[in-house]
């Protein structure tokens, strides 16, 4: 009994464990299927994209392992989310509550597929709905989908879970919003502004690859080097070895990754196969474009070009009365379309100035411009259908022609959806990579094999706080593990190997019985030929299109070509046959052959081959199947290029597609315009040439590689316009447009000031000179010495002279004659009171002056220095380049060359100077000597003075040669200064002279004896009495030493007249005297210095000439 009870308490537990572990069994199943009307294997089938297609035993089995183990991974994290939804005005729409599939990586809500008119999305855990806003982030995503077509969001959404639950495991909460924002705020729309807290700030965005570097150089997005690097390191293979191989054109730019890419994009092209049936029933020489034919060849890229397709365009709109060829009606279409055009035929689209940093149009060589000369009869006779909206157009055509860049028209394309039942395809289209698909209208290759290449990335920005942690977003987004990047792409993701979602479960092979259905899946009756018995028939085969797996063909017996052939009623039946995998004349079985064959069953032992003669036309009007559209699409991509190519991304290639200057080369064309103004199709390529060169051009304020250069100069304004090379202006941009031309014109007020004082100071300085060479005998200018004067005087209008070659637009005589007269002009006036100061000091302190030597080595050492300069000036002006190229620098600009004045050889020219200074500096030492010197004597301390003032006036002739000044203002200062100070000068030395001379005021002058061999009045002009002797003023000096050695001469009173002087010194009229010196009159009214011991005596009359003229000699300088 005892065991009896134990036995059946063991049963009950071991049963009571087994329904335990059978209902969690259920339960875990029951969870796990989001779809409870597949099977468990329909699911794994369906579940995630394969690495291998070969290898479906292992994928089962690891997805099998995965299935055993995702229910852990359930029971630790929240499945469910809830999705909150708002319109375009922000408006909340509805709450979608969400459970997420661990299995297949997805939400579970179909629902979520059919959402419309929804803007904005935000996707939280429900663990976090009640958490307030310190406790969790939002993460915000603009994308470029629209209100209307969510699947792109939906798949961004799906990635959130698996994000969110490693974010959470480092102790984050996250939620996920997501706008769509389109293809143009994108872009465009600012974003992060701290002074704009309503302005939205994304963490991440899609971007277009011509739209990248807009947002990067705009500093919105930051540098992805270290994230590529990271993932490198953690997978050991690189993103950018993964890549497609023209696409890393589209997401580098100055050695920084833009973004990670996402979404591959490509052009495609495709044909009505019944318009191309039609025409060529009607006799048109027409075939079906390849591979849908063997008329063109194994190398179509030679045969089946854009010449051919253009000729094809207009014979089928012969055929049909409708354009042959359209256009996608969408933004930058044509411009793509224009793109592939010129790759095709071997012309670069642009080309970089390497010089100036920027990309240009390289299409208007006459050489390019004649081989795009294939489309102005495709567009001037409408063979292409009209793609630009109309009444863009209308307005267009009826404002008048815009001359400039600024005001030409942007067209739109139509508003016209690209799946709507409007939208026709009458022959052949240029198409967009799409999934949807449109009756009898198949796929073939690209006329000339290139064709566009494009496509999408994401972004982070740099205001974002979570740089990492999106970053591991970015990763899951992109793992090939994970269904989300095929999801995001039809035929092929930006890496290789790794397919769309059209694509991704085409590497499998391709049954018998598929391509047999394929051959016949154009409904319809088609003609074959085959050989039997050595001879050619032609059969007629109706093809009947199932919509379930097994298309099959009727032979009718009774029509009128078995009734002429009784060869062919021998063989055929009338009957149906279905496509299977082998013929079989017992179950009326055809099987496919090869392309264009049928292997049809005559009996049970024979078969022949029918072969369509659809090829001798142009193929087999087939429905293409997913691998056959595939290997299609991998040819597009082969040799799909960007629009920059050979080039990386640059921000304005966003520019250049926003201004469309595509669309107004092809609208002159398609309507005539360039016809209407007489332009040729060279003025309207140059035209849009031109707004293409306009469009690359960047704005300068983000420019940090400037170059400009300057325009003539506009001399009535004293500026030159700046022209900015490489970037272009825009308004409130603080740049200059302006500098100051290099010289200083005539018609400014510069000019005209500086021309005012050299006229002024040329009219006075002539004056002078010719009053002074009028009145050279006169008493007057004999004592203020003649040669001292003249010379003052020419070198003051040589310096005239100098500052008015300084004045207009350079040459090189010009160049050369400025520093010639200035320095000459300097030199001579420096010299000509140097040498005058020198006499008056030797006079002063009686230094031998009737001693020829003395005069010898008084020159010499002028006439030595002014020969050096002079043979300096002319070894210089041999050198001297005449006008050269300089350099100047506009502050946060750049630097900009200039036309103006060489130096010369500045050594030279520096050792010209050198010998000026030491000449001004023996002057100044000079008249420091003669400091001292009473005032009463003849110049002393003007000379003083002067030399001082003219350390000056050497100075700023020196600036003025030497020193590049950047302002002519500085130049018109210092040429005024310097003719300000010679003409004071010059009348300081001569203007009382003058005025004298002109009876404005009395001779102020004093009159110096100095030794008894000279004698004053004869020559002079005049003859004075002794009362005219007594009222002028008559310097005496006397000797203090003997017989004239080591003397010096000492004045007495200036204000004594003769009478009181010998009366103070006991003279008498005779000539007698007590002291050394004293003043004797004779009776011809002439006076004496007495310089011996002994009385004088009566003067020799005889040497009375030659005495007085010796005196004169020495005086003069």
């Amino acid at each position: 009994m005892r065991n009896q009870l134990y036995y059946s308490l063991l049963f009950y537990t071991v049963w009571i464990l087994i329904l335990i572990f059978m209902k969690r069994v259920k339960a875990k199943w029951s969870n796990s299927c989001p779809y409870p009307n597949l099977s468990r294997n329909q699911i794994i089938t369906n579940s995630n994209s394969k690495d291998d297609s070969n290898s479906n035993n292992n994928d089962n089995s690891n997805n099998r392992n995965s299935y055993d183990n995702f229910s852990k991974f359930k029971r630790r994290y929240n499945s469910n989310y809830s999705l909150d939804t708002y319109d375009p005005d922000g408006k909340y729409l509805k709450t979608y509550h969400l459970v997420f599939d661990y299995y297949s990586k997805l939400f579970n809500n179909n629902e979520l597929y059919s959402i419309k008119n929804t803007k904005t999305f935000v996707l939280c855990n429900d663990d976090d709905i009640e958490k307030s806003d310190e406790e969790k982030e939002n993460i915000l995503l603009w994308n470029t989908s629209n209100i209307y077509d969510v699947s792109s969001t939906i798949v961004y959404l799906n990635v959130f879970p698996l994000w969110y639950n490693e974010q959470r495991d480092k102790g984050k909460s996250f939620c996920m919003k997501i706008n769509a924002v389109g293809w143009e705020d994108n872009v465009n729309k600012e974003i992060c502004k701290d002074y704009e807290p309503y302005r939205e700030c994304p963490d991440l965005i899609i971007l277009g690859t011509t739209q990248l570097a807009k947002r990067y150089y705009n500093g919105d997005t930051i540098s992805l080097n270290k994230y590529y690097a990271n993932y490198f390191k953690k997978n050991g293979i690189s993103i950018e070895s993964m890549l497609n191989k023209y696409s890393i054109y589209d997401y580098r730019i100055d050695n920084n990754w833009l973004a990670i890419p996402l979404i591959v994009d490509f052009r495609t092209f495709r044909f009505n196969m019944t318009t191309f049936d039609y025409c060529i029933n009607k006799g048109y020489d027409l075939h079906y474009p390849p591979p849908l034919s063997d008329y063109w060849g194994s190398n179509y890229q030679e045969t089946w070009t854009w010449k051919k397709a253009f000729e094809y365009a207009k014979l089928l709109t012969e055929c049909t009365g409708k354009p042959g060829i359209r256009l996608i009606n969408a933004k930058s279409e044509d411009t793509k379309f224009f793109v592939v055009l010129c790759q095709s035929l071997g012309i670069p689209f642009l080309v970089e100035d390497i010089n100036l940093s920027i990309k240009k149009s390289e299409f208007r060589n006459d050489e390019y411009i004649k081989k795009l000369e294939i489309v102005k009869e495709l567009f001037e006779n409408h063979y292409i259908e009209s793609w630009l909206d109309e009444d863009e157009i209308k307005q267009w055509i009826k404002a008048p022609y815009p001359i400039s860049i600024e005001d030409q028209p942007i067209f739109s394309p139509k508003a016209e959806q690209v799946n709507s039942k409007k939208f026709s395809i009458n022959g052949m289209l240029f198409d967009i990579l799409t999934s949807y698909e449109y009756p009898g209208v198949n796929y073939s290759y690209m006329p000339g094999g290139s064709s566009f290449l494009g496509g999408a990335g994401i972004v982070i920005t740099k205001h974002s706080k979570y740089h990492d942690e999106i970053f591991k977003y970015i990763e899951i987004l992109i793992d090939k593990k994970y269904p989300y990047f095929t999801y995001l792409n039809i035929s092929m993701t930006p890496f290789e190997k790794v397919h769309g979602s059209k694509c991704e479960n085409n590497e499998k092979e391709e049954s018998k019985m598929d391509q047999c259905n394929s051959v016949i899946g154009t409904p319809g009756t088609f003609p074959y030929y085959f050989i039997y018995n050595g001879k050619i028939h032609i059969v007629y085969l109706n093809h009947v299109v199932s919509n379930g797996l097994v298309n099959r063909i009727t032979i009718n017996m009774d029509s009128e070509a078995f009734l002429n052939d009784s060869e062919l009623r021998k063989v055929f039946k009338s009957d149906t046959y279905n496509c299977n995998y082998s013929a079989s004349y017992d179950h009326n079985r055809i099987a496919y052959y090869d392309q264009f064959r049928l292997e049809f069953p005559l009996s049970h032992n024979e078969t022949i081959i029918l072969k369509s003669m659809r090829d001798y036309h142009g193929g087999f009007n087939e429905k293409q199947t997913n691998k056959k559209v595939c290997s299609i699409y991998d040819e597009y991509l082969k040799d799909a290029k960007p629009i920059q190519f050979p080039y990386n991304v640059f921000m304005e290639i966003n520019e250049f597609e926003n201004k469309s200057p595509i669309s107004l080369l092809l609208a002159n064309l398609y309507y005539k315009q360039n016809i209407t103004y007489q332009r040729t199709f060279k003025d309207i390529v140059n035209e849009c040439c031109d707004i293409i060169d306009d469009s690359f051009l960047p704005y300068c304020k983000k420019n940090s590689k400037i170059k400009i250069e300057v325009s003539e100069c506009h001399e009535g304004i004293d500026t030159m316009d700046i022209i900015y090379k490489n970037c272009k202006l825009e308004e409130n941009d603080n740049l200059p447009r302006t500098v100051e031309c290099p010289y200083i014109s005539h018609e400014n007020y510069k000019g005209l000031i500086v021309e005012v004082f050299t006229l002024l100071s040329f009219i006075i300085e002539i004056f002078f000179f010719m009053i002074i060479i009028k009145n050279r005998n006169q008493r007057s200018m004999v004592l203020a010495g003649f040669k001292f004067i003249i010379s003052l005087l020419l070198s003051s209008i040589i310096l005239d002279l100098s500052a008015y070659f300084w004045i207009g637009k350079n040459s090189k005589s010009k160049c050369i004659l400025k520093i010639w007269s200035m320095i000459v002009g300097i030199t001579e006036f420096i010299c000509s009171y140097s040498i005058k100061s020198e006499f008056i000091i030797s006079i002063y302190h009686n230094s031998h002056i009737t001693n020829s030597k003395y005069t010898i080595k008084n020159y010499l050492f002028y006439v030595i220095s002014v020969l050096i300069e002079f043979i300096l000036l002319v070894v210089w002006s041999f050198t001297h380049e005449g006008l050269i190229k300089k350099s100047r620098y506009i502050n946060g600009v750049g630097y900009y060359e200039y036309e103006t004045c060489s130096n010369g050889n500045e050594t030279i020219l520096g050792y010209i100077f050198v010998i000026v200074f030491i000449i001004s500096a023996s002057s100044i030492f000079i008249a420091f000597r003669g400091r001292n010197i009473p005032n009463e004597f003849n110049y002393s301390k003007k000379i003083f003075f002067t030399s001082l003032i003219s350390i000056v006036l050497l100075l700023l002739c020196y600036i003025t040669v030497v020193v590049d000044i950047e302002r002519n203002v500085a130049y018109m200062y210092f040429l005024a200064l310097i003719l300000i100070i010679t003409l004071m000068i010059n009348i300081t030395f001569i203007g009382s002279n003058v005025l004298t001379y002109l009876h404005i005021s009395e001779e102020t002058h004093f009159t110096i004896m100095i030794d008894g061999k000279s004698k004053l009045g004869e020559g002079e002009g005049s003859s004075n009495t002794r009362s005219e002797m007594n009222t002028k003023n008559i310097m005496i000096i006397r000797n203090t030493g003997n017989n004239g050695n080591n003397s010096s001469y000492i004045p007495v009173k200036s204000n004594e007249t003769y009478s009181e002087y010998n009366e103070a010194n006991n003279y008498n009229a005779n000539g007698g005297y007590t002291d050394n010196y004293g003043i004797s009159e004779y009776n011809d009214n002439e006076y004496y210095i007495n310089e011996t011991s002994q009385p004088y005596g009566v003067y020799n009359q005889d040497n009375k000439k030659d005495n007085y003229n010796e005196y004169n000699k020495y005086y003069d300088h």
